[in-house]
């Protein structure tokens, strides 16, 4: 067989190369641009309504106008009306006028700012699973890093949609630039200003969450860093404090604590006692655990209770979800989040150890679109033995009050995780 030339081949190749480099490039098709919307700006919109002067006023006096006016930009606006601001300024419009008034534009800013979001979000985007679709405002919370913002939490129940624990009154109503929801009265931001405000400063500010700030001093023996946060830290004050997260935490009231000390240390007296217990028995253990809860909230540090079982109880009042992959600290749910309906359950930062715990029973009660109680029932019950969530039920006696990284209920039982 003929052997070809190796420069024949070498120069037909270039050939071959040379001649496919002179076709003419394929034409791409133009970039089209589209228009920005032309009409009737959020801006606009709202100074026209004669219904929302009040808000209106707010907008003017923070200086976000020109901002909502612009075409080239897309809101979500939770606009409270006329009536939502008297309700919310004192109830009347004289007060309302009065509080608008006294506002400074750093305020109106705030207010402004926190109320909408960056994007369209119309109504059928509104999440019904529990507890809500955070989404991120006009506030943002670290300077150096633009997309840490302030959020703001939209949700939708059976009848009802609420943007944090305020209902939404109204729906898509649309302007060129976005959409607006209005809403039952104003959504304050979350307190971030002058000063940061953490669950940490709620429950230290509060003369009746003394034991449990001591139950968490007690839970936090030995530990560092930051509870569910990251791969290292057990530190539940650190968690209370660490204010870029969204948590839910149920406080047990001084007397709830005081209640849980009587049982464990009448309790813990007889079980060193032989059964039949005596008269006598019975009334040394009365004696020990009246001097238990003299005692105050030093009985939580002292070995009459281990760090563990604190520790256990802590992680059952904060709630958690797995949608990460493993438990954190991260729903916010306000009381409007919980049903209605009995039978639903809430994980806890328990499920972080023991993944098929069932968590909470949570249960709400509702008057039109505004929740009136709202109760929690624990797994165990004491005296220990009875059946799973057989035990009464801890009420809620304030909730929804708001700190920048959470939500805190207070409550007056203490749960028992088993």
């Amino acid at each position: 067989m003929k052997k070809i030339n190796n420069k024949l081949l070498v120069a037909f190749s270039v050939m071959v190369f040379l001649s496919s480099c002179n076709k003419e490039p394929e034409a791409l098709p133009a970039i089209v641009i589209p228009p920005y919307p032309s009409g009737t700006t959020l801006a606009a919109t709202i100074a026209a309504n004669v219904n929302d002067s009040l808000y209106n006023r707010i907008i003017i006096k923070s200086g976000l106008a020109a901002t909502l006016g612009d075409n080239t930009k897309t809101f979500t606006m939770f606009v409270p009306d006329n009536n939502a601001l008297i309700l919310s300024f004192g109830g009347s419009l004289a007060a309302a006028n009065g509080a608008i008034a006294s506002f400074s534009a750093a305020t109106c800013a705030g207010i402004v700012s926190y109320n909408t979001v960056g994007s369209k979000f119309p109504a059928s985007a509104i999440v019904t699973s529990f507890a809500n679709s955070p989404l991120p405002s006009l506030i943002v919370l670290d300077p150096t890093q633009p997309f840490v913002r302030m959020p703001i939490f939209p949700s939708k129940r059976a009848v009802y949609a609420y943007v944090n624990n305020i209902p939404i009154t109204a729906v898509d109503q649309v302007a060129s630039n976005g959409i607006i929801h209005h809403t039952g009265a104003l959504v304050q931001p979350l307190p971030a200003s002058p000063t940061v405000t953490t669950l940490k400063t709620v429950i230290n500010a509060d003369a009746n969450l003394t034991y449990f700030r001591a139950a968490i001093t007690r839970a936090d023996s030995g530990q560092v860093g930051i509870s569910g946060v990251g791969a290292f830290g057990l530190k539940f004050d650190s968690l209370m404090n660490y204010p870029i997260t969204n948590m839910t935490v149920l406080a047990p009231n001084n007397a709830a604590f005081q209640t849980l000390i009587f049982g464990l240390a009448y309790r813990g007296y007889l079980s060193t006692r032989p059964t039949p217990y005596t008269a006598t028995d019975s009334a040394i253990a009365l004696a020990t655990a009246n001097g238990a809860v003299a005692a105050g909230p030093v009985f939580l540090a002292t070995n009459n209770v281990t760090t563990a079982t604190i520790r256990g109880i802590l992680a059952y009042h904060i709630l958690a979800s797995n949608g990460t992959g493993s438990f954190r600290p991260d729903v916010r749910a306000f009381s409007v989040n919980f049903s209605s309906a009995p039978g639903n359950f809430a994980t806890t930062l328990v499920n972080g150890s023991v993944a098929v715990h069932p968590g909470i029973m949570a249960q709400a009660t509702f008057t039109g679109p505004v929740v009136t109680a709202l109760k929690f029932t624990g797994m165990g019950t004491f005296p220990p033995g009875g059946a799973p969530f057989s035990g009464a039920a801890a009420n809620a006696t304030a909730w929804d009050r708001m700190a920048l990284n959470g939500v805190l209920h207070v409550i007056d039982r203490v749960l028992l995780p088993q």
